[in-house]
């Protein structure tokens, strides 16, 4: 069905270009004047891309957050979820084409965009969409969380001559950034990152997809062994006593993807009687991430900043 659709777009494309050659014989001077700039995007693509395209495909919540923080939400035509973190709601009602996992190319072109853009999840379709539209890769790649979503942020600014602001925003969060990682290395307080999926609990250590915990925010993982898995390591609660963490953060995916927004079931966590006895939850120090927030836009710097405070509380 995908093989279809994309052939199909390729004959429109094609039945369009020709009535436009026979047409008109002389380019518009305005398009053929735009100006194109050359970026190197996160999976190291050198694409060329236009200056201050008036149309882009996002098909990544972090990028429609940098989009949004950049002043520029009003050029997105379309995305791939109707799911957003409530900040980015206003976002809701943009076409959606497909899923992040299979963009629709047919209702994606329809929008006629200038500019496409994947990352992480939407990732796949980076080379069925190049065929047709000028399109980045700015999924997390980097090592360090905050690298990887500076060099992101930094090279979208270019696109659109917003490199002023976009150096600013950086500068003010990683003031913020730092200022956490010393109170929290000062403190040499061990943590753990977990996850609560309706019921069932996993971990992540460094190196994984919210390593910035440890790495970024200055906290010692309560666990150096923990396996990198896109969804964490699966754990049991007998696992958080023998680790006995000073700090436990507690992100919701259920309260993230649920439909019901505010939906949460993670209360249920601190309801085990085994929690009790470890000295995160004697010491007041279990904490409840903003779910959406951490699971839909990892990457965006809005959704940095958010991160920022929530593990914060910590000190509070």
């Amino acid at each position: 069905m995908f093989k279809d659709r994309k052939i199909l777009v390729s004959i429109i494309l094609l039945l369009g270009l020709s009535v436009g050659c026979s047409n008109n014989t002389n380019v518009n001077s305005e398009e053929s004047a735009q100006e194109i700039i050359e970026i190197t995007d996160a999976a190291e693509h050198i694409v060329d891309v236009p200056y201050e395209p008036q149309s882009v495909a996002v098909f990544d919540n972090a990028q429609i957050d940098n989009m949004d923080a950049l002043g520029l939400g009003d050029r997105i035509v379309a995305t791939a979820s109707s799911r957003l973190p409530d900040y980015l709601s206003e976002y809701s009602n943009i076409e959606v084409a497909g899923t992040l996992h299979e963009i629709d190319l047919e209702i994606t072109m329809a929008m006629e965009p200038e500019l496409a853009i994947v990352a992480t999840r939407s990732s796949a379709s980076f080379e069925a969409l190049s065929e047709f539209v000028p399109t980045l890769d700015l999924s997390l790649t980097k090592e360090s969380a905050f690298e990887s979503m500076s060099y992101n942020f930094l090279e979208l600014s270019r696109v659109f001559g917003k490199e002023e602001t976009a150096q600013s925003i950086l500068a003010t969060l990683e003031i913020e950034k730092n200022e956490l990682a010393q109170t929290a290395e000062e403190s040499g307080m061990r943590a753990l990152m977990l996850m609560y999926n309706e019921g069932s609990l996993s971990v992540f250590g460094t190196g994984s997809r919210f390593s910035h915990v440890y790495d970024d925010f200055g906290f010692t993982a309560a666990d150096e062994n923990i396996e990198v898995s896109n969804h964490g390591m699966e754990i049991s609660y007998e696992y958080i006593i023998e680790q006995d963490p000073d700090v436990i953060f507690v992100l919701d995916r259920s309260a993230a993807i649920s439909v019901d927004d505010g939906a949460s079931n993670s209360s249920s966590f601190e309801e085990n009687p085994l929690i009790k006895e470890i000295t995160a939850y004697q010491n007041s120090q279990i904490h409840y991430l903003t779910p959406d927030t951490w699971y839909l836009s990892n990457g965006g710097v809005q959704a940095y900043e958010q991160m920022i405070a929530d593990v914060a509380t910590v000190f509070e």
